[in-house]
């Protein structure tokens, strides 16, 4: 139930932002004053992402791209507060700022104090990193900066209001998006990158509590509210969860937040294993998170925050595809693994469609996914990069007695 909660509070703000923030912005754009100064000095710089774990991970090149620019700069992020603590890992940061979202009303209520906040800051260059979101554009451009970057969309309405709009190309991951976006404000184009440079990278967590003896594999069920039908079928996690603990010597780690916890129960308790399957849905924060993925073997994931968080940890990860596409949002790691059949109605999310999810196939990107097909290729991944060890087998010999003629 909770979980459904917060998917209509997406779907709110997602209708508010569309229809209301987009009516201001047709009646600000008039008396808009739009600037293009790339020569200006730049000692204070903010970075505006409200939504998705797995995307603001996949901004941390473009932050170190910034700061690597900018070394003498404050580097500001601005986001919503159940995504705060993934900033203690990113050091290029120098504060964030949050707004609550946990209601309509709190988010209301926070808003004029962190606005009134912000704009005493008086930032000389702000990226508004929202893929569409109209919301974002107008608080950065009343927080009044020397320069304002942003995307833009076809037929989008937040444009009007950019001092520089960066396109979001579809076919580019998002990691280039990001960093074609912050390269724009020094008035470049693209922005050559060594291959490596493009993969989100996070410091390992010092004296890990859960390394343990005893390896474990982490599963994730769950996908964000902002699009449920990313979860691949919870009967097809239970096969493979089933395989993994018969065939490989590995305890299991189900992960998820509070909300969730519920969901990932019902697989924990149907696969019977309380010794070697672990519920930690809702017990961990981030830190945490970050800790457990740090010391597993490897994270099997849904397309999510977690998935994105990994990689960033360099952990072998295997991922789940289909509203979405991995050629865009994909996790960018040494070892992955990516499951997506491509369908021809594949990925019915887009930045033009607001992230929407509206499924006339029968979500067969999910469900024709098949346990069958994911064994086989998993095994090998497991095998190639020495993952997990095999479990002994006791073999019981029956030895025949020949009865004397």
């Amino acid at each position: 139930m909770q979980v459904l909660a917060e998917t209509r509070r997406i779907k709110l703000a997602k209708w508010l932002d569309e229809y209301v923030a987009g009516a201001l912005i047709a009646f600000m754009q008039s008396f808009v004053r739009r600037n293009r100064n790339t020569e200006a000095p730049c000692q204070r710089i903010l970075v505006i992402k409200f939504w998705g774990l797995g995307s603001i991970m996949l901004c941390e090149p473009a932050l170190r791209y910034l700061r690597q620019t900018y070394p003498q700069a404050r580097l500001d992020f601005l986001t919503l507060q159940q995504n705060q603590e993934l900033f203690a890992l990113m050091p290029y940061v120098d504060r964030v700022h949050v707004l609550e979202f946990g209601s309509l009303w709190k988010f209301m209520r926070s808003l004029p104090q962190q606005f009134s906040h912000l704009k005493k800051q008086k930032y000389d260059l702000i990226f508004d990193a929202e893929f569409f979101a109209n919301f974002s554009a107008l608080l950065a451009r009343a927080l009044s900066p020397a320069n304002l970057a942003g995307f833009s969309r076809p037929g989008g309405r937040k444009q009007s209001l950019l001092d520089v709009a960066v396109p979001f190309v579809d076919h580019q991951h998002a990691v280039k998006n990001f960093l074609r976006l912050v390269a724009s404000a020094r008035g470049v184009a693209d922005m050559p990158c060594d291959p490596e440079e493009l993969h989100p990278r996070l410091p390992a967590p010092p004296n890990n509590p859960f390394v343990s003896d005893t390896p474990y594999a982490i599963i994730n069920v769950n996908a964000s509210p902002l699009a449920l039908e990313r979860r691949w079928p919870q009967e097809n996690f239970l096969q493979l969860a089933r395989w993994l603990l018969r065939e490989f010597d590995t305890n299991l780690i189900l992960i998820g937040n509070r909300a969730e916890r519920a969901y990932t129960q019902a697989v924990a308790t149907a696969l019977g294993k309380p010794g070697r399957v672990h519920n930690l849905a809702g017990d961990l924060n981030l830190r945490q998170l970050a800790e457990l993925l740090a010391g597993a073997a490897l994270l099997i994931s849904n397309d999510s925050g977690p998935l994105h968080l990994a990689a960033a940890l360099h952990k072998p990860v295997v991922g789940f595809y289909g509203p979405e596409t991995p050629q865009r949002f994909g996790p960018l790691c040494p070892k992955k693994l990516v499951f997506y059949l491509g369908l021809p109605c594949s990925p019915c999310m887009s930045v033009d469609n607001a992230k929407t999810v509206n499924c006339t196939n029968h979500l067969r990107c999910m469900r024709d996914l098949r346990v069958e097909m994911v064994i086989p290729k998993l095994q090998a991944f497991i095998e190639t990069h020495r993952l997990l060890s095999p479990r002994e087998r006791k073999l019981s010999l029956t030895i025949a007695q020949t009865e004397p003629a």
